[in-house]
């Protein structure tokens, strides 16, 4: 007989594992609904209702009765106000470039010239003469120009012409015309306003602004008025979430003397961009020195047209052009921000305000539709005659509109010029002296920064240490960023550290790498992880455990006086030991930052236990 052969199980088999794990992923965050931010106290509200008490709005802005029928979000009354805005002659006029641009000027507004213009068809000699002109020229900036369509909006036909992309994509005279006809025969997409979709399409054509920080793109902000007072100007590059978002900037009206706007208030900037770029530092300073000046255009131009609510951009940073208006919008889906006082905001060094930000919609959706209530009320006509037109009808009757072949298709609305001496309304002199020379003064911030490159105007990233470490602060004491070396001796209750001191000289014996590193001694010592004696003692190191960190008091972490640039270079440099940091510290990157390092044994005057 044949032996019987066991019957061994079968093992299942084990997959392969790859010598390298994949990263692991994680899971997407919940969004987190934000509270809504606190109303505005009746000493932040009373002058906003004093301004509409004393505003004189053109009918055709009217949009009470509607909102008077219930409570509304600031994206509902923007949406209130493009519903109604067809057959409205005044919105359709500012919608309307070429229009706005002859209003405008009669106001006295510095703006871009306008070199070409045309409604519904190309003037195909007057553009082949400007294109001559240009060609000719020999000079390089001829050829700074913007072609844009007047019917449209965000850029959709726009061109930003330069020499180089002229050479390189090979416009000429025929190209150009091919392109004004191809966008004069499209129409505004259907979420804009019913004025909007109602213009009479049209081209112009306008020198190039170019400001000196070197983004790109003009710099531009845009005024916000409020029944004819300037509330918040916006530099905007996107919502949060977009990859640039966090630049956007607000620069908010802070009342000089509280429960009154005045001339003299004070704009403070408002932002959340976190890093170093140089660009960014000196479009602030730009900025807050030209806001005066814009908005008091701003609120020049709505009280003009009577527009409750206005938004003008202005271009700014160009010492050829000094401050110009580009455009303005009856309506804006932007975000809105402020600031709380006593908040979570920290004052930088640059003389801005970082965090702490919420939002501003609320309160603007309440400005507007308590002010409908109790604003002054007068006819289209009483606004558009003092600005030259010759009529507030924007569209001609059905019984006149005749489009012979020979002749392009044009508004019915006709504004003529008016000279100085004659304007009915006009921007002071002063005003506009204040926006055109700009940059003319020894004094000005355009002059002292000069022109920044297009690489110093890229944000190095520098993230955030983990939220329960107090270093931002340091940022704020005129240290000049972050510091080389944090000393931590103990923790307060709740759980920051509550004595510290920073060196901003690192050791010239030894470069630091060019990472953060975060080491904490605890409360109490623990034996150090030290393999091999030295030659004298180390003091204890663990990794810094954020769950076990401690929020610091808000004395030392924000207030400025806790720690001196004095008391910091007093104290004597720890020395630099490799060996004393365990493998399993946690390492958080930063290009171009130093580390953090922490010995024991030191807790500097003046910064409480």
């Amino acid at each position: 007989m044949q032996p019987v052969q066991p019957v061994l199980p079968v093992q299942p088999v084990q997959p392969v594992q790859p010598l390298i794990q994949q990263p692991h992923r994680l899971q997407p965050q919940m969004q987190v609904p934000q509270p809504p931010p606190p109303p505005l106290t009746a000493e932040e509200f009373a002058p906003w209702l004093d301004a509409a008490k004393q505003f004189v709005m053109n009918s055709d802005f009217d949009v009470g009765p509607i909102l008077a029928e219930k409570k509304r979000n600031i994206t509902q009354v923007m949406d209130v106000m493009k519903a109604n805005s067809g057959g409205k002659g005044t919105i359709q006029a500012l919608g309307d470039k070429i229009i706005l641009s002859r209003l405008l000027d009669n106001l006295g507004v510095p703006q871009m010239p306008l070199l070409h213009s045309t409604y519904s068809r190309v003037n195909k000699a007057e553009v082949e003469k400007l294109v001559s002109n240009m060609e000719s020229s020999g000079d390089p900036d001829a050829y700074d120009v913007v072609i844009k369509p007047t019917h449209l909006s965000s850029c959709m036909g726009a061109l930003v012409m330069s020499k180089q992309r002229w050479e390189k994509e090979g416009y000429s005279a025929a190209k150009l015309i091919s392109h004004m006809e191809q966008f004069l025969g499209k129409k505004a997409a259907d979420c804009e306003s019913e004025a909007l979709k109602s213009l009479v399409p049209g081209f112009i054509i306008q020198p190039r602004y170019r400001s000196t920080v070197g983004f790109g793109f003009p710099l531009e902000m845009r005024i916000v008025t409020l029944w004819g007072k300037a509330r918040v100007g916006i530099w905007w590059w996107g919502r949060q979430a977009d990859p640039k978002g966090r630049r956007t900037t607000w620069l908010v009206r802070c009342p000089k003397t509280p429960g009154k706007l005045s001339n003299d208030d004070d704009w403070e900037a408002i932002h959340e961009h976190s890093g170093d770029n140089k660009g960014f530092e000196v479009a602030l300073a730009l900025f807050k020195e030209a806001m005066p000046g814009m908005a008091a255009a701003g609120e020049a131009i709505a009280a003009a047209v009577g527009a409750p609510f206005l938004r003008s951009d202005f271009f700014v940073g160009s010492s050829k052009w000094g401050v110009r208006l580009n455009e303005v919008a009856y309506g804006s889906g932007v975000d809105y921000k402020r600031r709380l006082r006593g908040g979570s905001s920290q004052f930088t060094a640059g003389g801005t305000w970082h965090g702490g930000l919420v939002d501003d919609g609320p309160a603007i959706a309440e400005i507007l539709q308590e002010g409908f209530r109790i604003c002054q009320r007068k006819p289209p006509a009483h606004f558009l005659r003092m600005l030259g037109a010759k009529n507030a009808v924007y569209e001609a009757p059905a019984s006149l509109q005749i489009h012979h072949a020979s002749k392009p298709l044009e508004p019915h609305m006709r504004v003529e010029a008016v000279p100085p001496e004659k304007r009915l309304r006009q921007l002071p002199e002063d005003a506009v002296q204040e926006l055109v020379g700009q940059y003319e003064g020894p004094a000005a911030a355009l002059l002292e920064s000069g022109p920044i490159s297009a690489a110093s105007c890229e944000t190095q990233a520098a993230p955030d240490p983990p939220g329960a470490w107090p270093f931002r602060p340091f940022r704020n004491m005129g240290m000049g960023g972050y510091p080389q070396r944090v000393v931590v001796n103990s923790f307060a209750a709740g759980g920051r550290p509550s004595m510290y001191r920073a060196n901003h000289s690192p050791p010239p014996r030894r470069a630091l790498p060019q990472s953060l590193s975060f080491v904490a001694v605890p409360p109490q010592a623990v034996p150090a992880p030290v393999a091999t004696p030295v030659a004298r003692p180390v003091p204890p190191v663990v990794p810094l455990s954020l769950s076990s960190t401690m929020p610091a008091p808000a004395a030392i972490v924000n207030s400025p006086k806790a720690m001196t640039a004095k008391t910091v270079t007093q104290a004597a440099q720890p020395m630099w030991h490799s060996a004393r940091i365990p493998p399993s510290t946690v390492r958080y990157g930063l290009a171009s930052a130093p580390s953090f390092v922490t010995t024991t044994g030191f807790r500097p005057t003046g910064i409480p236990a």
